[in-house]
């Protein structure tokens, strides 16, 4: 994996993790995606009218399917996201989502793209993963009593399968069919704001409503979601899916201890380790 592409997918991370405690802290639902989404859609279009007027790219019919295909996963993704969230901790919920995502997502890479890790890149992915269930105490949660917490995990497997399936889907977009990433995301972002608005625009007084007391956290969300995944569309241009992935859940890491900070949660041993274990994997990636 060159180090261009693991700075991309760093950077992308970093926004990751930070929007998703902002969006924790607002706890919103519908409403509250529907005007991210929104925000995402104005923010990218000065940089895709760059991109257009430089190198104007035409959709056939297939890579529509693909732009319709992400955008219904995202939508469902985004919904189940917040009501986890609203469910349960976001301790529980960030990393059971970010670990069992990658995993799903560089299974299906090789079973369905065909991608074939080196054994220096299996191991780095194998080292990501097996930090990211370590620190998100998967095997605590399952012995432990509190229903809460189960929630959580239900939740977050949820979530991660959705993770798993935009991610492959937009990989399969970007470097199968060749589409520029910013380009193929707006299109996404316009067809699930599409989606979404006719519930939202029957629901004004709740738009109103989320728009003037979560303003500050919708903004942010919509701008530093759009970076962050940009980010990780270019840099499936230069890596394989299987490494991205894994990388990319990082994120969780940079949570763990932000959120510890933010939302006052406690850092454990097991988490630690964990941190050991997925830097060491991006190490291996580099190398990859």
């Amino acid at each position: 994996m060159s180090g261009f592409a693991l700075t991309l997918v760093l950077t992308g991370a970093v926004l990751h993790a930070i929007w998703n405690i902002v969006a924790k802290k607002a706890g919103g639902g519908a409403s509250f995606v529907f005007l991210y989404g929104v925000v995402g859609i104005v923010g990218a279009a000065p940089l895709v009218a760059w991109v257009w007027a430089r190198q104007p790219q035409h959709f056939d019919a297939t890579m529509w399917i693909a732009a319709i295909a992400s955008a219904l996963i995202h939508v469902f993704y985004a919904l189940v996201l917040q009501k986890a969230y609203r469910a349960a901790d976001f301790a529980v919920v960030y990393p059971v989502a970010r670990g069992s995502g990658p995993m799903l997502a560089v299974l299906i890479a090789f079973l369905l793209l065909g991608e074939r890790p080196s054994l220096i890149g299996w191991l780095s992915v194998g080292s990501i993963l097996t930090g990211l269930f370590a620190s998100a105490g998967i095997a605590g949660l399952l012995r432990g009593q509190s229903s809460r917490r189960h929630l959580g995990v239900l939740w977050g497997l949820a979530t991660g399968a959705f993770i798993a399936s935009y991610t492959v889907v937009d990989g399969w977009a970007v470097k199968t069919l060749g589409m520029i990433p910013i380009l193929f995301y707006t299109a996404c972002l316009c067809i699930r704001v599409l989606l979404q608005a006719p519930f939202a625009l029957f629901r004004m007084d709740d738009l109103r409503r989320e728009w003037r007391v979560n303003r500050r956290a919708i903004l942010l969300v919509g701008l530093l979601s759009l970076i962050a995944y940009s980010l990780v569309l270019f840099a499936v241009q230069y890596a394989p899916i299987s490494y991205v992935a894994p990388v990319r859940e990082i994120s969780m890491l940079v949570g763990m201890f932000i959120g510890a900070s933010l939302l006052h949660e406690e850092v454990k041993t097991s988490q630690i380790v964990g941190a050991a274990f997925m830097l060491a994997g991006v190490v291996g990636l580099a190398w990859a």
